[in-house]
């Protein structure tokens, strides 16, 4: 048996562990895998303050075929966690909280533990100028992976990057694919006005959202939508002025999108975009990035991001945020169908759940050799 981490995003971990269990847990060549032909996975998912949502979620996780459990706080999943068989496997999804980093590292749990980086675990230690604390917590935080079992990135970018800043000395890619989307039987032929800008994907400030409508600002009496995800990760006050300057650029052509979706409304709303933008200094949104590239859908991002240098790695093409300021607004709705085809066919090859899979299985199956 498997056993997974997760921090409080529940659209992330139901959708993993979805893809896990349908995906990543048998060998579709027929081999035998542990006793039962089968992975077994257990998951630890955070109490949400919100009793409904909390019992929503743990409602959710249980239709799938795995155990589920709970913590309040770091202390309580350590505690959890030292109880559980003393051979069994830990993979942490994203490590946010430097509280945990210091209570692991005082344990002996990271010698059968595995480090899932999703970017901002990783990037929370590049500073500009870091104060005594946040050198303490980058120590504790390098010290700590170096003990874990195996540390893997999303791409080999950041992993590089977890050599240098924290001196791990190994670190494997394995990124998440994109989940429960099917692939397109057409691809848009034709260009469509108003045209459609998903500006970043959170409320979190290193979206760089100014940076976002600035890019963007020359195109503000064109024929254009533009939409910016603000429904998690930011504060009210940050996200209130966001929306303030967004308005005074754009007037009504702005749509703040303030509320939490569902998986497919989300998907939806990704489907009726003709543009993504993204502004990050890091990697960061692959879900979106992925979903352009499936779709045929431009998308631009920083030249200097490990996610730019990763898809030009495969062959993708992929616009710079540079350029944008010198596109008019007939350039972006020039289709080229050679590359629309050709990024499908990529994602297809490199980032689908079917082309993942057996590369989570094979991660899983090594852990699976030395548990229960």
């Amino acid at each position: 048996m498997i056993v997974h981490i997760f921090e409080n995003i529940p659209h992330h971990y139901h959708n993993f562990m979805r893809f896990f269990v349908e995906y990543a847990s048998h060998d579709s060549s027929g081999a035998v895998v542990s006793n039962n032909n089968s992975i077994m996975h257990k998951v630890y998912i955070p109490i949400d303050t919100n009793l409904e949502t909390h019992n929503d979620n743990m409602a959710k996780m249980t239709l799938l075929d795995c155990e589920v459990c709970s913590y309040d706080g770091h202390k309580s999943l350590i505690k959890a966690l030292k109880a559980e068989d003393p051979n069994r496997q830990f993979i942490f999804h994203s490590m946010l909280s430097r509280r945990l980093w210091l209570e692991l590292m005082l344990t002996s749990l990271p010698a059968r533990s595995h480090w899932v980086s999703w970017g901002g675990d990783l990037y929370q230690n590049i500073f500009v100028q870091a104060t005594f604390k946040q050198q303490v917590a980058k120590w504790v935080q390098a010290l700590t992976c170096r003990r874990f079992a195996s540390v893997k990135s999303l791409n080999p970018g950041d992993g590089q990057l977890i050599k240098q800043i924290l001196g791990r000395k190994k670190v494997d890619t394995l990124p998440y694919p994109l989940v429960g989307v099917e692939v397109p039987t057409r691809l848009t032929e034709t260009a469509k006005s108003p045209c459609t800008l998903l500006l970043g994907n959170s409320a979190a400030p290193s979206n760089n959202h100014f940076e976002l409508l600035a890019a963007v600002a020359h195109l503000k009496n064109k024929e254009i939508k533009v939409v910016m995800p603000l429904n998690y990760a930011g504060s009210q006050d940050y996200i209130a002025t966001v929306i303030k300057q967004g308005e005074q650029l754009f007037g009504d052509k702005f749509e703040p999108l303030l509320n939490m979706l569902t998986k497919q409304e989300y998907d939806q709303l990704l489907l009726a975009v003709d543009v993504a933008v993204f502004a990050h200094d890091r990697q960061q949104g692959l879900y979106v990035a992925y979903h352009m590239m499936l779709h045929g859908k431009k998308l631009f991002l920083k030249q200097s991001t490990t996610s730019y240098s990763n898809f030009i790695q495969y062959g993708f093409y992929v616009q710079s945020l540079s350029e944008l300021a010198s596109y008019d607004y007939s350039q972006l709705l020039v289709i080229e169908p050679q590359q629309q085809r050709h990024n499908q066919q990529q994602m297809i090859n490199t980032f689908t759940e079917q082309a993942l899979g057996p590369q989570w299985f094979a991660f899983f199956s090594q852990l699976d050799g030395v548990v229960d």
